[in-house]
């Protein structure tokens, strides 16, 4: 029981960034979709290319880490299928759209392949570069975006243990020196609830 009441505390203090996320992803500005200006320009040619990355990329760990979220939110898919049957268009841009759009739309993985197919040519057969971020120099990171979703994976990981090996003081204030909250002081805690339930 003292488990589920630390692991209740956590998943209450991490809810707070889904609720932030929501409330951003209601303003009048996303009320279309964080895409929906893509249908409004006159091509999605005329739209940067590393802009394209980035709200891909955007939109796909959102979709990665909430599928419903666009189906609450009544997002249309047409801004991603303007962006994988666009000729032209940067390979990296359509081979993210193909996976959001699956994603978004429930695809199954054969299909999905066989719109890359369709679009790209054979599966690994076309550079697909995305820009991925960028170094504290400035300098980009790119990534092969047919191997995008293991580096997505491998960052996620990564992120997760680094919350759990590294110390986090969220509740300090300068001049603070509070004591961390030891076993016992769990242990009371979680006594005073078991007494207050009975």
């Amino acid at each position: 029981m003292c488990l589920l009441f630390i692991s209740g505390y956590f998943v209450y203090r991490l809810h707070y960034i889904p609720r932030i996320l929501y409330r951003l992803l209601l303003t009048p500005a996303f009320k279309e979709g964080p895409l929906a200006f893509i249908t409004a320009e006159p091509s999605p040619l005329s739209i940067e290319t590393p802009r394209l990355h980035r709200l891909l990329l955007a939109y796909y760990r959102i979709l990665q880490a909430n599928r419903e979220l666009p189906r609450h939110l009544i997002w249309s898919l047409s801004p991603l299928s303007l962006l994988v049957w666009t000729p032209h268009l940067d390979n990296g841009v359509r081979l993210l759209a193909i996976r959001c759009y699956a994603l978004q739309s429930g695809m199954g993985e054969a299909e999905r392949e066989k719109i890359e197919c369709q679009v790209l040519g054979q599966i690994c057969g076309v550079d697909c570069q995305l820009e991925y971020g960028q170094n504290i120099d400035g300098s980009l990171i790119e990534v092969d975006g047919w191997i995008m979703p293991v580096t997505e994976l491998q960052r996620v990981r990564d992120m997760r243990e680094d919350i759990v090996t590294t110390q986090h003081d969220y509740f300090a204030v300068e001049g603070d020196f509070s004591l961390p909250i030891c076993s016992s002081d769990l242990w009371y805690t979680l006594s005073l609830l078991e007494m207050i339930s009975c």
